[in-house]
């Protein structure tokens, strides 16, 4: 007799928490699906090409695979932008190729990349932008990301 009353609060124990624990795992569950639980849906849009060659404007087109920049020469001398090339991605073209940005000025590239991102996802895209100093022929590397919700 002993033992089937340990067994029966047992299994109401189970039953009665059981129930509770299968609802949590539910909402959870639907919270995860519906993206209230992903971490970069926090995270603010974003575009860090450092101080010298500022990122002012950006967006990624999905539809197109586009990744929109204007950016401004703070260098204090001409450059001319004569490569483009993604860390991760790959860039299939990018345009105006090569082109000149005026000290001070803001010019705007366009990327097209080779995968199609869904709008609304946020997406990261690294990039190697090489350019020259206007008379000084020597290349130099700048690295930098754009991070932001796709149109």
């Amino acid at each position: 007799m002993v033992k089937q009353r340990k067994a029966q609060a047992a299994f109401e124990y189970l039953t009665t928490y059981g129930w509770a624990m299968l609802t949590a795992l539910i909402a959870v569950g639907a919270l995860a699906y519906f993206g209230f639980l992903s971490p970069s849906n926090l995270l603010p849009n974003k575009c860090d090409f450092g101080r010298q060659l500022e990122c002012v404007e950006f967006r990624i087109v999905g539809q197109d695979a586009l990744v929109g920049l204007w950016l401004r020469n703070n260098f204090g001398k001409d450059i001319t932008i004569t490569n483009v090339e993604g860390i991760e991605e790959t860039v299939v073209t990018w345009e105006p190729d090569p082109f000149n940005i005026s000290a001070g000025a803001k010019s705007e590239l366009n990327i097209t990349l080779s995968d199609y991102p869904l709008v609304g996802e946020k997406k990261e895209v690294n990039l190697v932008i090489t350019f020259e100093r206007t008379g000084s022929g020597n290349p130099h590397n700048i690295s930098g990301m754009v991070f932001v919700t796709v149109q």
